[in-house]
């Protein structure tokens, strides 16, 4: 049986910390400004630490993170969409997690017009596989586990999503130009 704890082990400790730097990535792309991302990647840590004893040793902590962070993004997120937030136990997860807009803005300075109105185009269930995949370079097993869907469905959709995505920049006439 799982206890929660608050003071962090030091072998959890030292495997966590050393993926600061991507989860703090990875908040500015959610969070789309540093200080909030701030705020994410250490309410992400607490977390972890008071979860620690979830975490299996040897297992991928980078992942284990990212889903947390993003679980924690979409709670935060929903909570000041909609008024009064109802805390959900991580057992009782139920968040649609496709309901919460990947932020257009977070891609404006690394891409032109055309690759963003054709990411912009895109389903969220969409943006979501694709920007973890290709923005954050996780692999697709631990994409299906931060969004919580079958691997076949991520295969699916950033497959998908990158058709999509190229019949957009051939329509617009930018694809094909640069490559």
């Amino acid at each position: 049986m799982h206890t929660l704890t608050s003071s962090p082990n030091e072998q959890h400790l030292e495997e966590f910390l050393q993926h600061t730097d991507a989860m703090f990535h990875f908040a500015v792309k959610l969070a789309n400004n540093e200080e909030d991302a701030q705020d994410l990647v250490q309410d992400t840590f607490l977390r972890a630490f008071r979860y620690q004893n979830y975490y299996e040793p040897g297992t991928n902590a980078r992942s284990w993170l990212f889903k947390m962070m993003y679980n924690l993004f979409v709670n935060n997120y929903r909570r000041k969409q909609k008024g009064p937030f109802v805390e959900m136990t991580d057992e009782n997860n139920d968040i649609n997690y496709y309901e919460t807009p990947v932020k257009p803005d977070v891609f404006r300075n690394t891409f032109s017009d055309e690759v963003m109105n054709a990411f912009n185009a895109l389903k969220e269930e969409f943006k979501w596989a694709i920007f973890l995949r290709d923005f954050e370079g996780l692999k697709y097993e631990e994409i299906s586990k931060v969004l919580d869907i079958p691997l076949c469905t991520v295969k699916t959709r950033i497959h998908r999503a990158r058709m999509l995505m190229r019949k957009s920049l051939m329509d617009s006439g930018f694809y094909g130009r640069n490559n």
